[in-house]
């Protein structure tokens, strides 16, 4: 058993980076301003939430969309908008997330139920400021996953109204400063390759 989720976490890995050496070669061939205009602006944003979406539900099935929010902002989309497509779209990923956690709470067990019950606890204890303010920081800060936070609060039944907002509003705030980044930092990054 132990050698199946060895092998699936190295399939994970491989796909992963086949993914991003795949976008690496296309990017060599093709500008992100012809990448944008054989999409097209409108598509190009519904692009970015879907595969955000997809990238938000990490768990199931994961995907870094982080390059193609990067890339669609070096090709001209407005980052603002990109923040707030794919910010949704990580944000109906990760209620995924929430609702996993609170609906695996019966088939989780030893270790991992010790873990999220001791993460339960601490929280209980603290006022709801500084979870709901630690949750967005997090969201918005942080290129990891966000499943690390959203599972065990489902798991804690903790409230999903307390943290959608929050949540929603981190998820906008990351994808905002990562198209920022594509936006006025791809041609730096070609001269400093170039």
């Amino acid at each position: 058993m132990e050698k199946v989720g060895k092998t699936k976490e190295v399939l994970e890995a491989v796909v992963l980076l086949s993914i991003f050496a795949i976008w690496i070669i296309f990017l060599y061939n093709f500008s992100p301003t012809e990448i944008v205009a054989f999409v097209g602006v409108e598509n190009g944003y519904v692009l970015a939430m879907v595969l955000a979406l997809i990238g938000g539900t990490s768990l199931i099935f994961p995907f870094p969309y982080h390059i193609v929010i990067f890339t669609l902002a070096a090709g001209g989309l407005n980052p603002f908008l990109l923040g707030l497509f794919a910010g949704t779209g990580i944000f109906i990923g990760d209620s995924t997330s929430y609702l996993i956690g609170y609906t695996g709470r019966e088939i989780i067990t030893g270790r991992v139920q010790k873990l999220f019950k001791k993460f339960y606890d601490w929280m209980i204890k603290k006022p709801k400021w500084v979870l709901l303010t630690s949750l967005y920081l997090y969201v918005s800060i942080s290129p990891l996953p966000n499943d690390f936070l959203v599972i065990p609060l489902g798991f804690a039944r903790y409230p999903y109204l307390r943290i959608a907002l929050p949540l929603w509003l981190g998820s906008m705030t990351f994808n905002t400063i990562l198209a920022l980044a594509g936006f006025y930092g791809f041609e730096q990054i070609l001269q400093f390759f170039g």
